[in-house]
């Protein structure tokens, strides 16, 4: 009997390869993520040491102040946008991951069910060869001394 070989190792071998690819993918997304969320945590610190005017000013002064809060507040926005758009980088790229994944894994199950029935059926060619082992010698030696051993009673 031939010894096991999966059909599909070349289709396993590329399905392996392309979720390598999705698990880079989404420690790629994850890390850019991160990074989007310590800058709008960043911008959102530095819009809140911004200073509370307090008291009496002049209108110069009150544009500067709108002018810095206005670019805090856009800066803080932009990089909510980064991290939304971050986001949901990574949550594709998990979804692609587990595509992957899950293609893997269909095609792992089929070879072990294929390997573990190539098992049975090696188990049963060895015991049908033992059989006609044991059934051409007791043939053969069919008679011991003056008692048959095959067909009848002695």
């Amino acid at each position: 009997m031939r010894r096991y070989q999966f059909r599909l190792e070349s289709v396993l071998r590329l399905r392996r390869a392309e979720e390598g690819q999705a698990r880079d993918a989404l420690v790629s997304a994850n890390a850019e993520l991160r990074v989007a969320l310590v800058a709008r945590d960043a911008e959102y610190a530095r819009y809140a040491a911004l200073p509370r005017p307090l008291g009496a000013m002049t209108a110069e002064r009150l544009r500067a102040e709108v002018a810095a809060a206005s670019l805090a507040a856009a800066t803080l926005a932009a990089a909510q946008q980064l991290v939304s758009a971050a986001a949901a980088r990574a949550a594709e790229a998990q979804l692609a991951w587990s595509a992957a994944a899950q293609r893997v894994a269909v095609l792992e199950r089929l070879d072990e069910r294929r390997r573990a029935e190539h098992a049975d059926e090696w188990r049963r060619h060895e015991v049908a060869e033992l059989d006609d082992l044991v059934t051409s010698r007791y043939v053969s030696g069919a008679i011991v001394g003056d008692r048959p051993l095959l067909g009848g009673r002695p």
